[in-house]
C-alpha cells in the first residue's frame, strides 16, 4: 500500500553539467556536492533574471565575473548538513578529501604556452573544522566554474537530501538523467535512453577514436542488474515513503521481434503513483490488490461476531451472537460451521466462511420480517 506521507517540498535546482562530476562517488561524497549546490541557490535564482541567462553564448556560466574574482565562491557546510556526526570525523574527512580530488578538463595552456585541455580541480579549498557548526569550508576554483556550472545544459530540480535518503550510489544520477530527459515537470512520461548514453553520463564508458576504450558492465544483463534495477528500485522505495515525486518502470526495447541481443534502448516510464505504475505494468497484481482492498472494506462493514457464552445448554455451545447496526438490540442465533468442515482452513478463511453463513441468515430474516 502506498505511503500517505507528504512529499518533501525542499527542492533545489542544480545545473545538469554539475551533476556530471558525481561520477564514481559514494553517496556521502555526492552529499557534499549537493550541499554545495544548495548553497549556490541564490546565484541560480539570480541567473534566470540576468543578462547571462539571455546570452546567446554556447556556454553560459552561472557566475558574473565580479563574483568569480571577489572570493564569494567560498562557503561553510556543517557536518549535520552532510548527514554525519562530528564523532564520525574520519568518515567525513575521507569523503571531503576525495571530493577535493575531483577534476575537470577545461581549455588552457600547456607548459609550452600552447592551447590544450588542462585538468583542473573543481575545489581549491576544503578545510575541516573540529567545530560541528563550522564543519567544512569549501572554495570553488574560479578557473573552471563556467565549465562546471554551464547553464546552457539546463538544470534539474530534485530534493535537497536525495543523496542522504538514497541507498544506492547510482540512484541520484539516474534520477537526474531521467528528470533532465523528461522535462522540468516530468512533461514526457516515456523516456528512451540508449545504454551508451546512460553509461557516458555515469562515467562507465570511455571512447577513443570512435572505439570503446574502457567499459563497465559490458554485458547488458550485468548493467541491468547492478545499475538499472537497483537504482529504479531505490527510486520506487523512496516514492512509497513519500520522499520522491515519481516512480519509474523500465523495459528493454530491441531491434526486431526477438528480445535477445541487439538492444536498441531502454524505455523508462514515469508515473505519479505506485498504483498507477502497478496497473500499467502488472494489471493482474493490481486487480488482486484492488480486490483485497475491497474485501478488507467489506470486512469492516460486516456484523460483529462474538462467541456465545457456554451456559450448559448443548444446543447453544455451537452458536454465535451477531449484532449489527441494522439489527441492534436483537440476538440472532446462527449455527457455527461443523468442526469437520473447518479442517484444513486457515483462521482467516474460517472467519470468512462464518461471515458468509451469518450474512445468509440475516438475509433470510430480513425477507421474512
Amino acid at each position: 500500500m502506498e505511503s500517505k506521507y507528504i512529499v518533501q517540498s525542499n527542492r533545489i535546482n542544480t545545473p545538469f553539467s554539475y551533476t556530471r562530476i558525481s561520477i564514481n562517488l559514494t553517496l556521502l561524497q555526492q552529499a557534499v556536492l549537493v550541499k554545495v549546490s544548495e548553497h549556490l541557490q541564490p546565484y541560480i535564482k539570480e541567473f534566470f533574471g540576468s543578462d547571462l541567462c539571455k546570452s546567446k553564448k554556447i556556454s553560459r556560466g552561472l557566475f558574473p565575473e565580479a563574483a568569480k574574482n571577489s572570493g564569494v565562491l567560498q562557503f561553510n557546510i556543517s557536518y549535520a548538513e552532510l548527514g554525519v556526526s562530528i564523532n564520525n570525523y574520519f568518515s567525513a574527512a575521507k569523503a571531503v578529501e576525495e571530493v577535493l580530488e575531483i577534476q575537470v578538463d577545461a581549455p588552457g595552456k600547456d607548459e609550452n604556452g600552447k592551447g590544450a585541455m588542462i585538468k583542473y580541480n573543481v575545489f581549491t579549498q576544503g578545510s575541516m573544522s573540529s567545530d560541528n557548526n563550522t564543519g567544512v569550508v569549501f572554495g570553488l576554483n574560479p578557473d573552471v566554474v563556467d565549465r562546471v556550472f554551464d547553464m546552457s545544459q539546463d538544470y534539474v530540480s530534485h530534493p535537497d537530501n536525495i543523496t542522504l535518503i538514497g541507498e544506492v550510489e547510482h540512484m541520484p544520477m539516474i534520477y537526474y538523467l531521467l528528470r533532465k530527459s523528461s522535462g522540468h515537470k516530468w512533461n514526457k512520461r516515456t523516456v528512451d535512453l540508449t545504454v551508451n548514453k546512460i553509461k557516458e553520463y555515469l562515467g562507465m564508458i570511455t571512447w577513443a577514436n570512435g572505439r570503446v576504450l574502457k567499459e563497465a558492465y559490458p554485458k547488458y544483463s550485468q548493467f541491468r542488474k547492478k545499475v538499472i534495477e537497483t537504482s529504479i528500485d531505490d527510486i520506487n522505495r523512496l516514492k512509497r515513503k513519500g520522499l520522491l515525486d515519481v516512480c519509474v518502470s523500465f523495459e528493454p526495447v530491441y531491434n526486431g521481434k526477438r528480445k535477445v541481443g541487439n538492444l536498441a534502448f531502454i524505455r523508462f516510464n514515469i508515473y505519479d503513483t505506485i498504483d498507477e505504475m502497478q496497473k500499467a505494468t502488472n494489471p493482474e497484481a493490481y486487480q488482486a490488490s484492488l480486490f483485497a482492498k475491497q474485501e478488507e472494506e467489506k470486512m469492516r462493514q460486516e456484523p460483529v461476531i462474538e462467541n456465545m457464552p457456554r451456559n450448559g445448554n448443548s444446543s447453544c455451545n455451537n452458536t454465535m451472537d451477531i449484532s449489527s447496526h441494522g439489527w441492534r438490540g436483537r440476538t440472532i442465533m446462527v449455527p457455527m460451521l461443523p468442526a469437520s468442515s473447518q479442517l484444513g482452513l486457515t483462521t482467516s478463511k474460517r472467519l470468512t466462511a462464518l461471515m458468509l453463513n451469518a450474512r445468509n441468515q440475516l438475509t433470510k430474516m430480513s425477507m421474512t420480517a
